[in-house]
């Protein structure tokens, strides 16, 4: 491998200094290097500098510059040296400037994947007495027909739409992009070192994930516009009796698992508003965006205020004549410049050719995130100073929030409407990076700190007045807690939805007693909103799920179901957990709860507790 020490030099200039620090154990082969050079600092989220003085950086810049080209002078890149896991383990702690709990090193060497440059798994000898359904082909379902491949495991998927992508083919709304910064927000098998933007939009996300389905070669297994509706489970034949509709033909036919990919936030909730069929202009959901322009030189309404409200109105504020946006509860924000930022050639060409730098990269924006927040979002129960907090270190992220909020607010009449008086976290944080407030102070845009409950046939009436409008959208959210929503599931006691409704039951979110070969993914109580990313979950559930569905092949076992009893223990645990949280706040109500005010949708653990419980498959749990 030829690396010029010119090229070298000029893109070190915009690489992560504690990447490289650690780097040169690879390059050196001795781990003592790293004793003789500065040491970053704690990490935190989102900082990748370890808060390294710019001397700091420039002596890791020297010694790396000498030692990375005294390597290429004399070596080939298949001679680089592959640490230990003891040595893996004191970089770790040396990139992140603390030492790195015991707990978590299995995780992270995991999904640091060091060992072995070929990220690619290998597929498995195929196991044809058995099929899995795959009932859906976004993110998760395309991973589960990777790693079901990869053990030898049949499947066929069947998508609803016309082409894969779930979320990230439906969510094609003006600056719709994803939160999770991507060089994590990715397989962790399946590296994009050329990512236009740190946080990248909708249509470079659908090609990472339309890239992945090729390379896999998803293709022959897949089944475009065929939409589930019902399924049955037999006791007798262990078997499920499936009905889908495709090209408006019914089909049924017998499977013998389902796995469901169907995820939270598929299903759009538009409000029940008294004379919305009455309104002549456009109307639909963010998830539903038309093809044709409808925001131009328009008078528009955007209901609601969260995470897709959030990323459309800076999108489109200033083509529309008018934009009117109804708030009913103001979002956190968390500040992150980077939010929109592209990404440096430097940069790509440092995660493309420089030997394991991606991988650390990808693990610097990990472990900070990694759980670290967890702690502050229990309520203290003797805390007393204010109602929009839970704890001292939950007021202090109060204080940083509000203050980054009303730096960047100069309309004074904004203040009482964009900060919110309900604790940080309570519901999804935003990334602020000054576009939404911005959005806000422009002469054509007025944000309404009101509901909607009515309309007319021109538009929108509110308690004081009766607004004219050529477009509404609403940026309402999705219907999170109907899980499986509209599938009818019947494992043989009747329809999951009838029996739980918006209370389901589940052991890690992945197996119900009540639905025998039947497994999820971003099932009940699986969203992550304190830490990781939703793919690292993706990722422990089809390992938990590939190792059952092999036991049972192994063992020539034709059913599975969860134990009741493991069930119950589990979600008497989920529960209470989330009684001390915040997000169970009487102050807050979101989407992460029921009609009840329980949460459902979202993970009260730490990831390497849901990651240890998933890497152990343990068959005492369940009936076969």
């Amino acid at each position: 491998m030829n690396i010029s020490k010119q090229t070298l030099e000029s893109a070190l200039d915009s690489a992560s200094f504690p990447v490289v620090a650690a780097l040169l154990v690879h390059f050196t082969g001795d781990i003592s290097i790293l004793e003789k050079l500065p040491r970053p600092n704690q990490a935190v989220l989102g900082e990748i500098q370890g808060f390294l003085s710019e001397d700091d950086k420039q002596t890791i810049k020297k010694i790396a510059l000498k030692e990375i080209s005294k390597f290429f002078s004399n070596h080939e890149v298949n001679d680089i040296y592959v640490p230990s896991n003891e040595e893996l383990n004191k970089m770790m702690s040396f990139i992140v400037g603390e030492n790195v709990s015991p707990d978590y090193i299995p995780m992270m060497l995991r999904d640091l994947n060091i060992t072995s440059q070929d990220l690619k798994p290998p597929l498995g000898t195929a196991k044809p007495s058995l099929e899995v359904l795959i009932i859906g082909a976004g993110m998760s379902g395309i991973l589960a027909a990777i790693k079901l491949a990869e053990r030898g495991i049949k499947f066929k998927i069947y998508e609803k739409n016309i082409n894969l992508g779930g979320t990230w083919f439906e969510n094609r709304y003006p600056g719709s992009r994803v939160d999770i910064a991507n060089h994590f927000y990715s397989y962790s098998f399946e590296e994009n070192h050329q990512w236009s933007e740190h946080f990248s939009q909708q249509p470079e996300l659908l090609d990472y994930f339309k890239r992945c389905f090729d390379k896999y070669d998803i293709q022959k297994n897949t089944y475009f516009e065929t939409q589930v509706t019902d399924m049955k489970f037999d006791d007798l034949t262990k078997m499920w009796e499936v009905t889908s509709i495709h090209n408006e033909k019914s089909n049924k036919e017998v499977i013998n698992i389902v796995l469901s990919c169907v995820g939270q936030l598929n299903q759009p909730k538009i409000p029940d508003i008294k004379g919305i069929d009455e309104f002549q202009g456009n109307m639909f959901h963010s998830s539903k965006w038309p093809d044709d322009d409808v925001i131009v030189g328009k008078k528009v309404a955007v209901v609601g205020s969260g995470a897709s409200a959030f990323q459309i109105v800076p999108s489109i504020a200033k083509y529309c004549e008018q934009l009117t946006i109804f708030q009913r509860s103001p979002p956190w924000m968390f500040p992150n410049p980077k939010y929109h930022e592209q990404v440096d050639e430097s940069k790509k060409w440092l995660l493309e050719n420089l030997p394991y730098y991606s991988r650390w990269y990808r693990f610097l924006l990990f472990y900070p995130g990694s759980d670290q927040l967890l702690d502050s979002l229990f309520v203290d129960p003797s805390w007393k100073e204010r109602s929009d907090s839970i704890n001292q270190q939950n007021d202090e992220m109060r204080e940083l929030f509000t203050s980054a909020m009303l730096a960047q607010i100069s309309d004074k009449s904004l203040i009482d409407k964009v900060i919110p008086n309900y604790p940080p976290f309570g519901k999804r944080m935003l990334q602020d990076n000054g576009a939404w407030l911005e959005a806000l102070h422009l002469p054509n845009v007025t944000l309404l700190a009101e509901e909607v409950t009515r309309m007319s046939s021109r538009g929108i009436v509110s308690s004081e007045n009766d607004y004219e409008f050529d477009t509404v959208v609403f940026a309402t959210g999705f219907k999170a807690q109907d899980f499986f929503y509209p599938i009818e599931i019947d494992g043989g006691a009747g329809s999951f939805n009838s029996i739980y409704k918006d209370s389901p039951q589940s052991y890690l979110g992945i197996t119900f007693s009540s639905i025998p070969n039947f497994f999820a993914m971003y099932g009940p109580g699986t969203n992550l909103a304190h830490a990781g990313s939703i793919i690292f979950n993706s990722e422990c559930q089809i390992n938990y799920i590939s190792s059952a569905i092999e036991y049972m092949l192994n063992n020539d076992y034709k059913s599975i179901r969860v134990k009741p009893k493991i069930e119950k223990q589990y979600q008497d645990r989920f529960d209470d957990r989330h009684m001390g949280m915040v997000w169970q706040h009487e102050g807050v109500s979101s989407w992460y709860q029921n009609s009840k005010g329980k949460v459902v949708t979202t993970s009260p653990w730490r990831l390497v507790e849901y990651w240890n419980w998933t890497n152990n498959f343990n068959a005492d749990e369940y009936d076969f």
